[in-house]
């Protein structure tokens, strides 16, 4: 008999012109069990010869592995989210891995969905960035089956997984405090967060951790420094919060600093100040809780959290692995240290009441 060529080959013409069993041919092409080397090179170059191309799910259910991994962000547009794929995908290629994307756009019905694509394309484990800290039945689920979860970034309630994030309480109020030192009485915090200031105010639970984390933080440090604050939410596209801006710039009371919780914010509010023929800071100070380029080009270059977006998604990547293939880390919780930088988008308020007293 004849034996196919180019692409049409199939596991048994491999298998006969390399002079073994199907399930050798198998075991040499897909990596698992045993092979002697002299085998596993008679197969492949069989495999070579026909221009076979395997076939992933056949080979997932012989060895029990696909070697992909799901990864589900809230946006991959902000480029914290796309800095971090581009760490996973790294790192799993490195590895022999494919990394599968799913974007949800904050929709924890989409997450869901994306969840369930994946589970069924048999993935060896999952990276999921979560829209809701409560509504997490699915990561549940996902835990339940014994497939590797790692939670990126924000941190669900009451999901045991490994978790790879950054300490957003110390470093909002680590802005906070150098506000506060730079003479700032009243603070504004920007968020894209559908809650109202009264409910942000009133302490309700907030679906983002990430974000919950960072309005706990404004109110403690102002509390305890006894300065005023301002929780403003709604900012969920550029136009919104060039909108929010605006109106803050024409009050008679606004702010003298604004912080941005991402950088998707900060760039229009940026852009709604000088609009308004104000400029930063001269008119009022702007501070971003998430670094990006355009702040190091910007006149003035604007004061941020740096936090490493790639290492994170490097982490989440390891950890999954090693999970994937048993060798993963005691610890379930993986901290990076962020950065605080330092810029010209602050006016030391402190330093003009002392020259203006004397």
């Amino acid at each position: 008999m004849e034996l196919r060529r180019y692409g049409t080959a199939t596991l048994m013409d491999v298998a006969r012109l390399a002079g073994v069993s199907r399930s050798t041919a198998a075991r040499a092409l897909g990596k698992y069990g045993s092979v002697s080397p002299e085998l596993q090179s008679m197969v492949s170059a069989a495999a070579e010869a026909l221009g076979y191309r395997g076939n992933a799910l056949a080979r997932s259910v012989s060895s029990g592995r696909s070697h992909t991994i799901g990864v589900v962000v809230s946006d991959i547009e902000n480029p914290h989210f796309a800095r971090a794929v581009r760490g996973m995908t790294d790192t799993a290629k490195a590895a022999g891995f494919d990394v599968i994307l799913a974007n949800t756009d904050e929709n924890v019905e989409a997450e869901r969905a994306a969840v369930q694509v994946f589970l069924d394309k048999r993935v060896d484990g999952l990276i999921v960035a979560s829209t809701s800290r409560s509504d997490s039945g699915h990561l549940l689920d996902v835990v339940g089956m014994g497939r590797p979860l790692v939670l990126f970034d924000r941190r669900p309630d009451n999901v045991d997984a490994d978790w790879v994030g950054t300490d957003c309480y110390t470093d909002a109020k680590t802005v906070m405090e150098y506000l506060i030192g730079k003479g700032h009485r009243n603070i504004a915090f920007l968020s894209a967060t559908t809650k109202t200031p009264e409910e942000l105010e009133a302490g309700h639970p907030l679906p983002i951790s990430t974000i919950a984390d960072r309005v706990r933080a404004v109110r403690e440090a102002a509390l305890a420094a006894g300065v005023g604050y301002e929780f403003i939410s709604g900012a969920m596209s550029p136009q919104r919060t060039q909108e929010i801006v605006a109106g803050l710039m024409r009050r008679q009371d606004r702010p003298s600093a604004i912080i941005a919780s991402y950088s998707r914010i900060a760039l229009p509010a940026f852009q709604a100040i000088h609009a308004a023929g104000m400029s930063v800071p001269d008119d009022i100070s702007l501070l971003c809780l998430d670094d990006t380029e355009w702040m190091t080009v910007s006149h003035p270059e604007v004061t941020a959290i740096s936090n490493p977006a790639y290492e994170m998604g490097m982490k989440a990547a390891e950890v999954l692995l090693g999970r994937i293939d048993g060798s993963g880390p005691e610890a379930r919780d993986h901290l990076l240290p962020a950065t605080f930088i330092q810029r010209a988008s602050v006016a030391d308020l402190a330093g003009a009441r002392v020259g203006h007293s004397a």
